[in-house]
């Protein structure tokens, strides 16, 4: 008690001030029409303010629980949708009921290389996850490459910014495949080869996966067609696609889980 009297008696004249203005304000609030309107105004600036901010500080708190909730919506819904896409292909000749082998999980990454000629990533989900060695994983607008290595608790992605690693492609609306890579200069812009030079294909011309590989379904889109040359005596494209996403913004990503991937590895193994 001592110690806060000496305090107001070290400071009594600031503690006068504060006094006399607290009163001085409630005198012409009281008084005065135009001070009432006035310090009304101010107390809801004040309160607004302070309120916006604590506001503020309580969505922060939930933004990571909020966040994994988005990132499950997206996750049911990128499914459905990848799902409804070959249903609706398929059932075009056949009112049979349609089997889809894929399933999805997310993950984020916590390390993304992408200035080397073989890049890696690394994802916070791995064995304990039910992650297995030779998953595809995507994104919301592009492939990002293949599982290649796996712990307890986290996984290792051959990125497509890899210049050992070739996807199946083909051009959508078409029977053109090809394979997809990248030439380890630009990280946006990958090559299409094996297009026919007789295809009927021009730029802006959507690439998607080809489906061709235990890795991912058809129809995942990859890029778009930003350049397109005819190899003299070759008899072939040299294609240039621009990924729909800038690799160096990735950050979530879908894991895809085929369930057949072991039965066909047994029927690879006889042939």
């Amino acid at each position: 008690m001592q110690r806060i009297i000496n305090a107001l008696a070290r400071n009594k004249n600031t503690v006068l001030f504060i006094f006399l203005l607290i009163i001085s304000i409630s005198f012409l609030n009281s008084r005065s029409y135009f001070h009432q309107t006035k310090i009304a105004k101010l107390s809801l600036m004040i309160s607004g303010s302070l309120n916006d901010f604590r506001s503020t500080i309580i969505r922060y708190s939930k933004l990571n629980k909020e966040n994994k909730l988005l990132i499950q919506e997206n996750l049911l819904l990128k499914s459905n949708r990848i799902k409804n896409i070959h249903r609706n292909k398929k059932l075009i000749n056949s009112k049979k009921e349609i089997y889809f082998p894929f399933s999805y999980k997310n993950a984020r990454i916590i390390k993304n290389n992408y200035n080397k000629k073989e890049n890696y990533i690394i994802i916070n989900k791995g064995r304990e996850d039910g992650v297995k060695i030779e998953m595809g994983v995507i994104n919301s607008n592009s492939i990002v490459g293949v599982i290649n290595k796996v712990s307890k608790n986290y996984s290792s992605i051959i990125s497509i910014l890899n210049t050992n690693i070739k996807i199946n492609a083909k051009i959508k609306n078409t029977n053109h495949f090809g394979s997809i890579s990248w030439n380890g200069e630009k990280i946006n812009i990958m090559t299409l080869e094996d297009i026919v030079s007789t295809a009927n294909i021009s730029i802006g011309d959507t690439i998607i996966s080809g489906g061709m590989s235990s890795y991912f379904p058809s129809d995942l889109k990859i890029g778009k067609i930003i350049s397109l040359n005819k190899q003299k005596n070759i008899g072939y494209y040299s294609v240039e696609v621009e990924l729909f996403n800038n690799p160096s913004q990735w950050e979530y990503v879908y894991i895809i889980e085929n369930k057949d991937i072991e039965e066909i590895k047994k029927i690879e193994t006889k042939n």
